[in-house]
């Protein structure tokens, strides 16, 4: 019997060049945000029944856009603020002041962000040249808030709300109880200046409450001391336009 030989060729014979390796689909798409990574994602969560093969790379493209917009005006609020570090105050600070990114995540939450501050000026007594000695910053201070941190922890550990309450817990509450307050004040402040008055009372909060959707189911429940009750004149009793013009010739 004869044998027959089987000579399989590599394609790297002499001078043969080696293969590129292959290429990712982020590379290929000229991205850095993980094209597959974000195809298995989708494919994972079930957003549809087929996903076609440019989508992962066109979200990859819009994330990484949004992520590159977010970070630049972020770098830039660190560099406002004499840091190196980016910070999720600086986050809060870059996109709360712009105005299509705060209209595009108004409903998104930046943890330890803080609110956006209103500043005032402050006499602080030190002549021209005055050097100021470095003070230990407070933790309202560092978070960029107005409200007491320290306190609001100290009032959790009294409460005995549970038996650990961990750091971050009275920078978050600190925070939305500022929050709140300020939307409250603006709202108020905004009545007081259709009254024509410079003070704002509680009939002004009032108002500012029950007239804002939101705060008024969140606050549906509480009762405002001396706030007056809103108007509310029913149609029927309402003079019609025919009695005022008949009225008014007569």
């Amino acid at each position: 019997m004869q044998r027959v030989s089987y000579c399989i060729m590599t394609g790297r014979g002499k001078g043969g060049k080696v293969k590129g390796k292959s290429k990712s689909r982020s590379s290929r798409a000229g991205l850095q945000f993980p094209v597959g990574r974000i195809h298995r994602l989708l494919r994972r969560g079930n957003y549809a029944e087929r996903i076609g093969a440019g989508a992962p790379v066109y979200l990859a493209a819009v994330i990484e856009y949004l992520t590159a917009e977010v970070l630049e005006l972020a770098g830039n609020a660190a560099r406002d603020n004499k840091k190196t570090r980016i910070i999720p105050r600086h986050l809060q600070l870059a996109i709360r002041n712009d105005e299509e990114l705060s209209k595009f995540l108004r409903g998104v939450t930046i943890a330890q962000g803080g609110c956006l501050s209103v500043t005032s000026c402050v006499m602080t007594g030190r002549g021209k040249g005055g050097k100021v000695k470095g003070k230990s910053k407070s933790r309202s201070s560092r978070a960029g808030l107005q409200f007491p941190v320290g306190r609001i922890h100290r009032l959790l550990r009294r409460g005995n709300y549970a038996e650990r309450i961990g750091a971050g817990a009275p920078v978050c509450l600190a925070a939305v109880i500022e929050y709140l307050t300020a939307e409250v004040l603006e709202l108020a402040g905004n009545a007081a200046r259709d009254n024509k008055k410079t003070r704002i009372i509680p009939r002004h909060l009032q108002l500012a409450i029950r007239n804002d959707e939101e705060l008024s189911k969140f606050l549906r429940g509480v009762t405002i001391a001396q706030g007056g009750v809103l108007p509310n004149i029913q149609a029927s009793l309402l003079p019609k336009k025919t009695e005022l013009k008949a009225s008014k010739k007569d």
